[in-house]
């Protein structure tokens, strides 16, 4: 068995089209057909036997409609080869033209005016066979010539010269015809292969789009993997990190010889680094998953920047820097916190990280209805040519003085998405030795009176802290960073094990994720029905927006681990302040986590 090539496929498709568009053109011109027909029997009637007048009439139309069918048959038929149906069509406009042309035999009759009258007719039917059989130039001649030939030649013999200057016309007439049907037919391959090219252009088009979305949802599956793999792996991960943070604390402050202060300050540092790489990984996976979206709510800015300057004042007073905060008292915006607090300590700690000395300032001003937020340093600065870069994943500038860079090069991608989701325009003023400034703008909301002020936080001297938690790992880190501040731990693996020391504790801490027990809100639940009043944290290693919303819902506070001894000691004195707190409304224990 044989296979046609390209070429030959190529050219039957072509002509294909040339019989189908002739096909359309012939049934689509049966009305003007039957009116000219008409016409030239009303010009010969007078002149010509009404009998043959009759007859040409009948001819003419029958000869149409045949055509016609066979036409519509012949474009339809598939089996038969395409050469063999194209000679047939040049054959049936033979017949019609033939048909045409007879009508020249009433010249015989009539007188040279109506001869005039009916050779515009028959030369302009010729005329118009090119824009309807033009796509198959064998027709077309087929059609044409048995008009024009035998008008000219009644008009060689109609007279000397009158009538051979209107068969040269006639003759001339048909030349310039056939020139426009060979145009016709040369615009009507061009366009038949521009479809082609087309038609191949759009397959290839929808194909590499078919592989572009193939490929965009396994990169979306990758990225939904990698971020499932990211939340799992960070329980796992935040687990013995939470144990770290608190012994190496524990560790530091004891009465240690210099070279072991100095073993246990290295071993709380590369700790702090650890979680600021682990938590820098997770924001990027979570920002990238979609999973995080802009919840804005009215915010206090002024309470919001010292809150986030406080978290960094050891670490830049440990590089002799100074951390200042500088907003208008009671400035409010309207944004979404949790986004808007990435961003800043990100900033932040790149400031600390890259300033050997002088300062790093967090500014707000107010301009009419807007704020202007800044945080500038007196670093190194940045060159113009790496403003663009530095906001790029894993990018680490190198240190002029050929020092290695610092950070782990995550903090300014996590800016970059957190920015985008809020809405806001980063933008970097910096040169080399300058510092550098980060600066955006916020819409600034209606100010809220200051609240009044409050009685210091309690104390957890001498307090017995419930430590619900299945690692006891993290047990034993919990209960010597809680000795340290003269509070007594209450350690439980099991809600059962909790239960019983309900009644004699002053406050709880509470993990989210419990082997045998569920989450850790169903255990708070089960604490409150035995201890109503009973002030509880939860933290959990897992950094999921349900736990957040759930734990809302419950009235507890959240902490992300690792959480280190200040931040425990923070939200216990915050929860059992709330407690003592007269006319604060308590947490009812029927909320439902989501």
């Amino acid at each position: 068995m044989t296979t046609a090539s390209p070429h030959e496929t190529g050219v039957d498709d072509l002509d294909e089209r040339r019989l189908q568009v002739l096909a359309d053109q012939v049934a689509g011109v049966r009305w003007q057909v039957a009116l000219t027909a008409v016409v030239i029997a009303a010009v010969a009637w007078s002149s010509a036997p009404p009998g043959v007048v009759i007859a040409w009439v009948a001819a003419v139309l029958v000869s149409r409609e045949l055509r016609s069918a066979a036409l519509v048959r012949m474009a339809a038929d598939r089996d038969t080869p395409i050469a063999e149906r194209l000679r047939a069509t040049v054959r049936w406009n033979f017949v019609i033209g033939a048909c045409y042309g007879l009508a020249s035999v009433f010249m015989v009759w009539m007188d040279t005016t109506l001869d005039a009258v009916l050779t515009m007719i028959l030369v302009s039917l010729g005329a118009g066979g090119v824009s309807v059989s033009a796509t198959v130039i064998r027709a077309y001649i087929a059609y044409a010539a048995p008009m024009f030939v035998p008008i000219a030649l009644v008009w060689v013999f109609a007279g000397p010269w009158l009538g051979w200057a209107v068969a040269a016309l006639v003759l001339l007439f048909f030349g310039v015809q056939m020139r426009f049907a060979r145009g016709n037919l040369a615009t009507f391959e061009q366009s038949f292969r521009i479809r082609l090219e087309n038609e191949a252009l759009a397959r290839h088009l929808a194909a590499e789009r078919t592989e572009l979305e193939r490929a965009r949802d396994a990169a979306v599956q990758a990225n939904r993997e990698k971020s499932r793999f990211l939340a799992a792996a960070s329980h796992d991960l935040r687990q013995p990190l939470q144990a770290l943070t608190l012994n190496s604390g524990e560790l530091a402050r004891l009465p240690l010889q210099a070279e072991a202060r100095a073993m246990a300050h290295d071993i709380g540092a590369s700790v702090e680094q650890l979680r600021s790489t682990l938590d820098a990984l997770l924001d990027i996976s979570k920002l990238d998953a979609g999973v995080v979206v802009a919840n804005p709510v009215r915010v206090r800015l002024d309470v919001l920047l010292d809150r986030v300057a406080a978290s960094f004042r050891a670490a830049a007073a440990a590089r002799g820097l100074v951390l200042r905060t500088d907003c208008p008292a009671g400035t409010c915006v309207v944004t979404d916190p949790d986004l808007l607090r990435r961003m800043l300590a990100n900033l932040i700690d790149n400031a600390i990280k890259f300033t050997r000395s002088g300062r790093v300032e967090i500014a707000a001003t107010i301009d009419r209805n807007q704020v202007d937020v800044s945080v500038r340093d007196s670093g190194p600065g940045i060159a113009p040519e790496h403003h663009r870069l530095i906001f790029e994943d894993l990018v680490r500038l190198p240190a002029r003085d050929g020092e290695a860079p610092q950070g782990h090069g995550l903090g300014l991608g996590i800016v970059r998405r957190a920015a985008a989701l809020l809405g806001l325009q980063i933008r970097l003023d910096s040169a080399p030795d300058q510092g550098a400034t980060f600066r955006w703008r916020m819409p600034l909301a209606k100010a809220e009176p200051l609240p009044a002020a409050t009685s210091r936080t309690a104390g957890l001297a001498g307090r017995r802290v419930l430590v619900l938690d299945d690692d006891s790992m993290v047990r034993g880190a919990y209960a010597n960073a809680l000795a340290h501040i003269g509070a007594q731990a209450l350690p439980a693996a099991t809600v059962a094990e909790a239960l019983p020391q309900a009644l004699l504790a002053d406050a709880a801490v509470v993990d989210w994720r419990l082997a045998e027990d569920g989450d850790g809100f169903d255990a708070i639940e089960q604490l409150r029905h035995r201890h109503p009043d009973l002030p509880v944290v939860m933290v959990t290693a897992d950094t999921g927006p349900d736990i957040a919303d759930a734990a809302r819902d419950h009235g507890v506070p959240l902490l992300r681990k690792p959480v280190d001894i200040q931040m425990l000691e923070d939200a216990l004195s915050a929860a059992l302040s709330r407690k003592l707190a007269p006319g604060e409304p308590k947490p009812t224990a029927g909320a439902q986590s989501r």
